[in-house]
């Protein structure tokens, strides 16, 4: 297994939330200290076609709405930016505490522009803090010319995923 400092789970149209999720759970009981945020997502209600999206942190139970009303004429994301950057910024601060592994949600339409985690990703690498996030086929252009030779991919597998966490841990420990 490759030692990158920064891992993206691949996936389409798996659960990637539930599995996620799955993955803070394990690493939480082995007593792993985490830093991060899981979505989750609403039913979609008759104002919008879409859900609300929240993003809920691993370290603290904070919930972020990252998803604004648009209305029924919104064919588009209705990420909340303002939101997004709160979130980052309270995750900013988390990793002072310098957590074991830095989980967010997605490397998305937001990384891939500029914005969204990407500064965020970058200062849990200075600090030597792993990340793991994940990333759809759609951005995974951007997501290799974000990551270069610091990243890799992950397939959607729960022991890949977690001997990649636990080569950065060794790694952390050894240096």
């Amino acid at each position: 297994m490759t030692a990158t400092p920064l891992a993206a789970i691949r996936f389409d149209d798996q659960d990637i939330d539930g599995f996620v999720a799955g993955l803070v759970e394990v690493l939480r009981s082995a007593g792993w200290r985490l830093s991060g945020v899981l979505q989750s997502r609403g039913i979609a209600d008759t104002e919008c076609h879409c859900a609300d999206m929240d993003l809920t942190s691993i370290a603290t139970g904070e919930v972020f709405r990252i998803s604004q009303p648009l209305g029924n004429g919104s064919h588009g994301c209705r990420l909340h930016p303002g939101a997004l950057a709160q979130c980052s910024e309270v995750l900013a601060g988390e990793l002072t505490t310098n957590p074991d592994l830095l989980v967010l949600n997605r490397f998305g339409q937001g990384e891939s522009e500029g914005r969204g985690f990407r500064d965020l990703i970058a200062r849990a690498l200075e600090l030597g803090i792993p990340v793991l996030t994940t990333v759809r086929p759609k951005y995974a252009s951007a997501w290799a010319d974000f990551g270069g030779e610091l990243a890799s991919d992950l397939p959607f597998d729960a022991d890949a995923v977690l001997a990649w966490a636990q080569d950065q841990k060794e790694a952390r420990h050894a240096a």
